[in-house]
């Protein structure tokens, strides 16, 4: 079973991103997915629409994967692959998770998981959190992602859209920087080929 975790800040996009690529990915493969939300507060509302939509969905909240649900997410991954078995596990994260414990904590305690991928999303509308605060915890996502995601780029100019591209580059050298807009789908497909492509070489 493999493990797609999909981070960003609070109101990146996170689960409008999710429904376009799962979305693409079942219809072009008819792999099975199932979604593991996890939310601090103590209701999911982001489980709610990504079911509404027909998506298989367990849920992690009142706390994050990351430091109070580690354990959770161990005992839920391992439960899933046990009643479920699907071909991967999608965890979207809290906006406030740091990437690099919830991997410590996988190459720990489920070794069992046949490949991981991080997609980190950041936000154009928000770009002062990249450019100008460099927040730790977001910078973390970024950092430790296989792929990052520029979303809402249809709303900047391009002169901002370059400088938060290079920017996060400057961050992570190693990820591929993918420009897109979730809500109008725009590049969602080129993710959803670099997801497959993942797929078939992880087999």
């Amino acid at each position: 079973m493999r493990l797609m975790i999909v981070s960003g800040f609070l109101g990146s996009g996170k689960t409008t991103f999710l429904l376009g690529l799962v979305g693409r990915l079942t219809s072009a493969s008819g792999r099975e997915f199932v979604i593991l939300e996890n939310e601090v507060g103590e209701i999911g509302v982001d489980g709610v629409l990504l079911e509404r939509e027909g998506l298989q969905v367990r849920e992690l909240y009142s706390g994050c994967v990351c430091c109070q649900l580690a354990g959770d997410l161990v005992v839920t991954l391992r439960e899933i692959g046990t009643a479920l078995n699907p071909d991967c596990v999608i965890l979207e994260a809290s906006g406030l998770a740091r990437v690099e414990s919830i991997l410590e904590t996988l190459d720990k305690y489920c070794r069992e998981l046949d490949a991981v991928m991080v997609i980190t999303l950041a936000d154009l509308e928000r770009h002062e959190l990249y450019l100008e605060e460099a927040m730790p915890f977001v910078v973390n996502q970024v950092k430790h992602a296989d792929l990052v995601v520029l979303n809402k780029t249809d709303s900047g100019e391009d002169g901002l859209i370059a400088a938060l591209e290079s920017r996060l580059a400057e961050l992570n050298p190693e990820a591929e920087v993918v420009k897109a807009s979730a809500l109008r789908g725009v590049n969602l497909d080129l993710v959803t080929d670099k997801v497959k492509a993942w797929m078939r070489t992880t087999s």
